[in-house]
């Protein structure tokens, strides 16, 4: 049942929430300097000094005609995104493997950098293989489906986000087995498919409530990222141990 994978979430997060929000806290700041740093060289590159000339049209389009010889400060900012993408699936590998660790007990910072440093090569590589999976699907179906219809890219959008729930328990795998990622990949598939009902109703809830807090703008975002995200991360932990293969 959904409600109990969402109670347990709730005791093992409510034990070790201040573990979690530090976890959280750090792998923002970093991912977000990083991205940071990319956004800056952008900006840079079109010459833009202070974010008040972006008010002011003309200024505007001048300077993004001036972008054309500087692709490569583009390149450069392209790769700091690269890397902070890579660093956040890193990271993230780390909280859930802490999410993995609240089930049995109270979880630390360090579960995190743990996890991170023995199984985030994996989650980076799985996570390479699942882009690579859903930029064809993409292609296939939202691209395919638009040419017949306008709405066929709607259609095919929706198919795509069916499809990628199956792909949703791989970094549980990886934590809690040890799996490889293509294995990884495989087991999750196999559960989610078997139980696919289940697991959506239990993705459901997180968005719904997700969906509710949004109408709070500043309270809300803090909940999503620092209450709600890590227990979903629980709960994808719960359901992989109760339905494994």
């Amino acid at each position: 049942m959904v409600i109990e994978h969402v109670r347990k979430a709730w005791k093992a997060y409510r034990n070790s929430w201040m573990s979690f929000v530090i976890a959280e806290l750090i792998t923002l700041i970093i991912v977000g300097i990083i991205a940071l740093i990319g956004v800056g060289i952008i900006i840079g590159s079109i010459g833009i000094s202070t974010l008040r000339e972006l008010y002011t049209s003309k200024e505007l389009v001048s300077r993004l005609l001036s972008i054309l010889p500087l692709l490569g400060n583009l390149g450069l900012a392209l790769i700091f995104f690269i890397i902070a993408g890579i660093v956040w699936v890193y990271l993230k590998i780390g909280l859930y493997g802490m999410a993995s660790r609240s089930l049995r007990g109270k979880t630390k910072i360090e579960t995190m950098f743990k996890f991170s440093k023995n199984m985030g090569p994996k989650g980076i590589f799985a996570s390479i293989i699942i882009g690579i999976i859903t930029f064809l699907l993409f292609t296939t179906l939202v691209g395919g489906l638009a040419l017949i219809d306008i709405r066929g890219s709607v259609i095919g959008m929706i198919i795509l986000l069916l499809i990628m729930i199956l792909f949703s328990l791989v970094f549980p795998g990886i934590v809690v087995d040890k799996l490889g990622a293509m294995e990884a990949i495989g087991i999750s598939f196999k559960i989610v498919k078997k139980h696919y009902f289940k697991f959506f109703s239990l993705l459901l809830f997180y968005g719904v409530v997700s969906f509710i807090i949004s109408f709070f703008p500043i309270i809300g975002s803090l909940i999503s990222v620092f209450v709600i995200s890590p227990m979903m991360w629980i709960s994808l932990i719960s359901f992989y141990k109760g339905n494994k293969i």
